[in-house]
């Protein structure tokens, strides 16, 4: 039986009783009748000249330069490259490679050597039409503003170097992949601030991507795309990677690991944030806002309807989206209307205090606008200005009383099949599958994912079922259901045995 378990079935032809072959990613016939575990793994790098950026024909530089000076690398040989300033300001400094090759829901990890310069953070970045990112902390090997990733991972090596990976299912089936870098001053700063032209921002070195759930050892290319052959160690208690001597135990130990199928649900902790849309959002200009009875000055916006309705506002948004937005507010005077509004002049969010403010709201209205509002006599000021769309490339479709904020999908009464929570498109009908997800801030009602054998639901807690998919849509159904779902997983359901 197969290492993999049920699911991964060893496949063969005979004649007379005769093995002739054994089609099977841990099994192997070496002539008739004879078959032995097959102790050796393949991996393929598919990016081109992968530690040599200089490289114009595959690498694309926005912003920066690599020049001929090589520098020590992971492996003590002198073949890194620097990532400099070719340009000032305030920009996106960053390498890439188009023309990698994906298949829509495999799985694949791209990952890069990475070494502090000026800059202190890196973004991996991988797009097949969609974005899988992550940006790693080059001082404390933190990983944050993940999107649309599996797993990411990080290896401390010699010399303050990381090896930095990010795990992905591919969105669609392309040849113009695009896998990228960016030097960043900060986590989620992807347009740092660099004055001066030459400086070097980040080292890099070994980039790789592989079909694989995690960075396997690196492979270095040049002209084409290079297999490696990576040997088993036979060090095993239980299983024997020599083909000599198949013996497992009886009662195998905790040395017999059965591996899972990853999650197929995206955006599954409704964490995702798409980029900044706010221009000049810290007011450090008298530009990119419209105004009406209104001013910008002393790094602030400022709204005063001492003389009529006062306006502040700038196109940056779409009708429909949900939006998470912080502001600070001062000068508040304690009377009037001082709003967040939409384009009909409906109150999305009503300012009553000076502070920070942090709040979720559904952009509606007939236009773009971001339009800040103070009527009826009311003044106050605002900075630091922030607004970024919720889940951000529409991985869930969120009918009537649903919303996505704070992390969580929030069920406000939704009732009936017009109003459910959904990812479409990501079952396969007749398939089996464990379904697991999270209740929380459960007050009444009930909800069900439907076609995950767990019917009907009230109350807190994480829940699991096994069900067979009815349709290719996720579905969340609630019958006037208030409360929140989080950490919604998804996985192909197989027997995994722990004994053999």
């Amino acid at each position: 039986m197969p290492r993999n378990g049920l699911g991964i079935p060893m496949v063969s032809s005979s004649v007379g009783g005769a093995v002739l072959n054994v089609d099977d990613v841990l099994w192997e016939s070496f002539g008739v009748n004879e078959i032995a575990i097959n102790y050796a793994e393949n991996y393929t790098n598919v990016v081109l000249y992968s530690q040599d950026t200089t490289q114009a024909e595959q690498w694309t530089k926005t912003n920066t330069a690599i020049d001929s000076t090589l520098y020590e690398a992971p492996d003590n040989s002198t073949t890194a490259n620097a990532i400099k300033s070719n340009s000032t300001g305030e920009k996106a400094y960053n390498i890439s490679q188009g023309s990698l090759s994906v298949t829509a829901g495999k799985t694949y990890t791209l990952s890069v050597h990475v070494k502090k310069g000026t800059l202190g953070f890196a973004r991996v970045y991988f797009s097949d039409g969609a974005s899988k990112t992550a940006d790693f902390n080059l001082n404390t090997a933190a990983v944050t503003n993940t999107s649309n990733t599996i797993r990411t991972q990080v290896d401390s090596m010699d010399d303050d170097w990381y090896r930095c990976s990010i795990t992905f299912q591919a969105t669609s089936t392309t040849s113009s992949g695009s896998a990228q870098v960016f030097a960043l001053s900060a986590a989620g700063d992807n347009t740092p601030n660099v004055a001066v032209s030459g400086v070097i921002l980040l080292y890099v070195w070994g980039f790789q991507l592989e079909e694989n759930i995690e960075a396997s050892p690196y492979i270095v290319t040049t002209t084409e795309a290079r297999t490696a052959t990576e040997t088993l160690n036979d060090l095993s208690s239980i299983w024997d990677f020599d083909s000599a001597n198949l013996m497992p135990e009886e009662t195998p130990n905790s040395e017999g690991v059965w591996e899972t199928s990853g999650n197929i649900v995206l955006n599954h902790d409704y964490e995702e944030l798409g980029s900044e849309l706010v221009t000049n959002g810290t007011f450090d200009a008298d530009s990119d806002w419209s105004k009406v009875n209104a001013t910008i000055s002393g790094g602030k916006g400022n709204l005063d309807s001492s003389g009529g309705s006062s306006l502040l506002f700038q196109s940056a948004l779409v009708v429909g989206k949900n939006y998470k937005a912080t502001l600070d507010v001062s000068n508040y005077n304690s009377t009037g209307v001082c709003a967040l509004v939409d384009s009909n002049g409906t109150t999305l969010q009503e300012f009553t205090s000076n502070g920070s403010k942090e709040f979720y709201f559904t952009h509606s209205g007939s236009n773009t606008n971001l339009t800040f509002r103070a009527i009826s006599g009311g003044v106050f000021s605002i900075d630091n200005v922030s607004v970024k769309q919720v889940d951000p490339n529409d991985r869930w479709v969120s009918e009537a009383d649903w919303t996505i904020e704070d992390g969580v999908a929030k069920g406000n009464g939704a009732s009936g099949s017009s109003e459910e929570l959904r990812q479409d498109g990501i079952l396969t009908v007749g398939d089996t599958y464990e379904f697991t997800f999270t209740i929380q801030d459960y007050s009444s009602g009930s909800v069900e994912l439907m076609n995950s054998g767990l019917g009907s639901l009230s109350s807190n807690g994480v829940h699991t079922g096994i069900g067979v998919a009815a349709s290719t849509d996720l579905r969340f159904r609630g019958s006037s259901f208030n409360g929140s779902i989080d950490n919604v997983t998804v996985r192909e359901y197989a027997i995994q045995p722990q004994d053999v």
